[in-house]
Parts: structure tokens; C-alpha cells; sequence
């Protein structure tokens, strides 16, 4: 294969296995948050009915050495990724990345963590393969977005995928071909609907994209070779995963400015804006789909400000960008998987205890009496906006006839409202309580935190296995 620059596929591998590895204090520190935000979620997510399952089967089709978070038997690199990356959006409390419109981490991460465990790799490395592929998983979603996700593909399965394979290709030191090769291969592994939100096979979506990134990496590096119009060829992922009407959707995204989504892939300046400085990650306060995010903490502020509890209220209505909204399917939601994509489910746990916790996703807890009598005050709009074009308005109506409001831009836990390290670390006691000991905990801190060191990954892999 001969490379063009001119080509996105090549311009892409050229950047990935040439980037300097000098990344910013800012870069480095953002990688190693998601890498601790991710691993946190993953020690419960791996108690879930879905991830058992995967784990049995994962056995029946992989074993080898690689670790996994929760269980104590080993898998191969490829089966490892896909049981770590179910866990991971299992209970989807993992991040949000916004060019990509995808949960990137739940893929990046637990692809990266079995080759770095496969291949020895240190904590300096994971890093650097962390930034490196974060940034094509947010190329190539700028490159099919917004109009990709709003038409129903899951792009935590589809751009999550293919970027994840760059982010392995450089992790594992591949040449440019073989990294081009690596990439294509992943867009056959690349797919996923968003109806099968609500159920065990969204987060399963997680670990097929990221087992299918580190199978495409090690095909490219035993050999195996791809096509070059993948990406952007008449008959690629640009159109093929978009819409046959790519080019008005293009024209329309011209002069707009949604997380640099242009429906368009780039060949120049690869690596600048750096995605993980200019946009960072949505790390979660809430364990619920990322579209009600805005609305909830919405709510809460006024309900904090204002004081008022769900005896004083007489309906919550919200204004939202309608690809928010149309994620939210379920207004009457019957178990946990349903209740994660309720905005009414939500809103209504938040009225009535100031919070949104796992312990309210539970499936015994979703349709306590409690909660279900309250589901009918909230009321919705959907606005046909882009997100960037429209803030969330939360509008509370109470008894006493008075009215307030308020309006959520970006929600807490993204670059522009961040969490804090001490938040950070809060996030992670919750996730982990009754599952690990304060020893356990303890330790696992210190692998997480000395990762722009030069820990092994296997030091910390070894330490989350069941």
C-alpha cells in the first residue's frame, strides 16, 4: 500500500504512528482521569447479569493470559477487551466524547489495557496510546457526525471501533501500512443500532468494538491487508454509515460549529486542535444515558436554590434538543436497562432525593411507588436544534403557582464544569464499596495514579481480577 496524505484512511495512520510523544500536562492528565474513571466503572459493571454471561462465553471462545477486571480466570487479548468493554458501558456510567458523539473510553480503554497487558507495556505508553487514539475516534466522528448518531447508529460501537484500532496500532508500535491496514480493518468490525438501547446488548456493543479494535490491529500486524477507501471512498464509511444525501448534510454542517462535526474527514493538521485539550471528556455524575444529564442538573440547581421537594411541585417541562430527547425512549420505564434511558425516570429520582445514584438503578428499586406516582409531572419538548445551538431548559412549575427556570449549556462533569480530583476519587469509592477492600482500593489507586510513570499495566490489570 502506498500512502496519501491526501487520503483520510492514510492521513490518519501516518499521524498516528509518527506523533510526538511530547503531550501536554493537561493532555496527560485528561488520559489518566478517563483511564480511572473507566476502571471504576468497570469493578461493578463486571457484576452485571450482562457481563457474567459474556464472561462464560468469552471462556468457551478465548482463554489465555491477559487479565480481566472482576474475574479471576484469564482470556485472550481480543476476549479480554470484549468483556472488560461490556463492563465498562454496562452500567453506563462511563464518559461521554463529543465529536465522536460516542462512549469512547468504555472502548479505547479496555482495548488498550489487554494489549498493554499482552504486551508489557507501561503506564507512560498506555497514556500516549489513550491521547493518540482518542484523537481518531474523534476524526473519523467528526467525520460522520452529527447526522451518523441522529440517524440511529450506536457510535460508541461504530467510531468507537475504529479509532480504538489507531490507539492500539500505536500502542503496539506498528509502521504506517500496518497501522492504515489496522483502521480500515476495524470499519468490517464497526456496527450498532441505537434500538437496542435498553437492553444487554448496548453495553455488549462496548465490547464487540473494542475486541474488534484489537483484532484488527493484530490482523494488520500478522498481515492481514485492507482497502484504502474505507473512510471516505464512494462506497465507505462516509456515506455508506451517513446517508446517500452526504453532500447536503455537508453544506448544512459548513458554518457550524458542533464539536468540529462537518460531516467531512480531514487530511491536514491531524493532531491540532489536540480533541483531548479542545473538547476533553464528559466524566458522569449520574449512572444514566448522557441525554439527561443536562436536565437533571438543571433540576437539581433549582432544587437546591429554590428548596422545594416533590410535595411542592406541579410538573417539571424541559426544552431539548430533540437527538437528546429521541435517546430516551422509555417514559415508563420497568427495570434498570429502561430506567437508564428515561428522562421522566431521572428527573423524578432527582426530585425526590437531590441525587442520581446506582443504588436508584436497580432493578428492584425502578418502579417502587415512590417514584411512579411522579413519573406523569414531567413534560418535554423536543427542539429540532443542534446541541451546541440549543441549552437544556428545565422549567419547574410548583403548587404555590410560583415558576422557575433555568438553562444547562454543558453538564457538570465535561471540560467546561469538570469534576474535580476529589470528586474524581468520590466517584470511585461509590462504584466500588461492598466490592473491594480498602487495601484493594488503596493499591489500585496507586497504579491509577502513578500511570505518567513508568508503572506496568500488568501490576495494575493483576490487581482488579476477581
Amino acid at each position: 500500500m502506498t500512502l496519501d496524505p491526501q487520503n483520510p484512511l492514510h492521513a490518519f495512520a501516518l499521524w498516528t504512528s509518527t506523533a510526538d510523544r511530547k503531550w501536554s500536562d493537561l493532555a496527560l492528565d485528561r488520559a489518566r482521569d478517563a483511564i480511572t474513571d473507566t476502571v471504576a466503572v468497570m469493578i461493578p459493571g463486571a457484576k452485571e447479569p450482562v457481563t457474567k454471561t459474556v464472561q462464560k462465553l468469552a471462556q468457551k471462545w478465548g482463554k489465555g493470559s491477559i487479565n480481566t477486571v472482576g474475574f479471576k480466570d484469564s482470556l485472550s487479548a481480543p476476549m479480554a477487551a470484549l468483556l472488560n468493554g461490556t463492563a465498562a458501558h454496562a452500567l453506563d456510567f462511563d464518559d461521554n466524547f463529543d465529536p465522536a458523539k460516542a462512549h469512547a473510553s468504555a472502548v479505547l480503554v479496555p482495548a488498550l489495557l489487554a494489549v498493554a497487558d499482552e504486551i508489557d507495556a507501561n503506564g507512560q505508553d498506555l497514556l500516549d496510546a489513550y491521547i493518540v487514539g482518542l484523537q481518531i475516534i474523534g476524526l473519523v466522528g467528526q467525520g460522520v457526525n452529527p447526522y451518523h448518531r441522529s440517524r440511529g447508529w450506536h457510535a460508541t460501537a461504530t467510531v468507537g471501533a475504529v479509532g480504538s484500532a489507531a490507539g492500539c496500532a500505536r500502542l503496539m508500535g506498528l509502521d504506517p501500512e500496518k497501522t492504515a491496514h489496522a483502521i480500515s480493518l476495524a470499519t468490517s468490525m464497526a456496527g450498532g443500532f441505537m434500538s437496542q438501547f435498553g437492553t444487554m446488548t448496548k453495553p455488549l456493543h462496548a465490547g464487540l468494538a473494542a475486541a474488534g479494535a484489537v483484532q484488527a490491529a493484530q490482523f494488520a500486524e500478522a498481515g492481514v491487508t485492507a482497502g484504502s477507501e474505507t473512510l471516505h471512498g464512494e462506497k465507505g464509511m462516509g456515506t455508506l454509515m451517513v446517508g446517500a444525501d452526504v453532500e447536503e448534510l455537508r453544506a448544512f454542517m459548513a458554518d457550524k460549529d458542533e464539536h468540529g462535526q462537518k460531516v467531512k474527514f480531514r487530511t491536514e493538521s491531524i493532531g491540532e486542535p489536540l480533541h483531548i485539550e479542545k473538547y476533553g471528556l464528559k466524566l458522569k455524575r449520574f449512572p444514566n444515558c448522557g441525554s439527561v444529564h443536562r436536565s437533571l442538573d438543571g433540576l437539581l440547581e433549582l432544587r437546591s436554590k429554590h428548596g422545594f421537594t416533590e410535595k411542592d411541585v406541579e410538573n417539571i417541562f424541559v426544552r431539548a434538543p430533540a437527538a437528546h430527547l429521541r435517546n430516551l425512549m422509555y417514559e415508563r420505564p420497568t427495570n434498570s436497562m429502561e430506567a437508564k434511558f428515561s428522562l421522566e425516570y431521572g428527573l423524578t429520582v432527582g426530585l425526590l432525593t437531590g441525587n442520581a445514584g446506582l443504588a436508584d438503578y436497580m432493578d428492584e428499586v425502578v418502579e417502587r411507588p415512590e417514584v411512579t406516582a411522579l413519573l406523569p409531572l414531567v413534560k418535554k419538548e423536543y427542539v429540532e436544534k443542534l446541541e451546541s445551538d440549543f441549552p437544556t431548559e428545565v422549567h419547574v412549575t410548583l403548587k404555590s403557582g410560583e415558576k422557575v427556570s433555568t438553562k444547562v449549556d454543558m453538564p457538570v462533569g465535561s471540560s467546561a464544569n469538570p469534576l474535580s480530583n476529589a470528586q474524581l476519587w468520590e466517584k470511585f469509592q461509590a462504584c466500588v464499596n461492598g466490592i473491594l477492600s480498602e487495601q484493594q482500593i488503596g493499591a489500585i489507586r496507586h497504579e491509577l495514579e502513578a500511570t505518567r510513570d513508568s508503572m506496568k499495566v500488568r501490576s495494575l490489570t493483576g490487581l482488579l481480577t476477581g
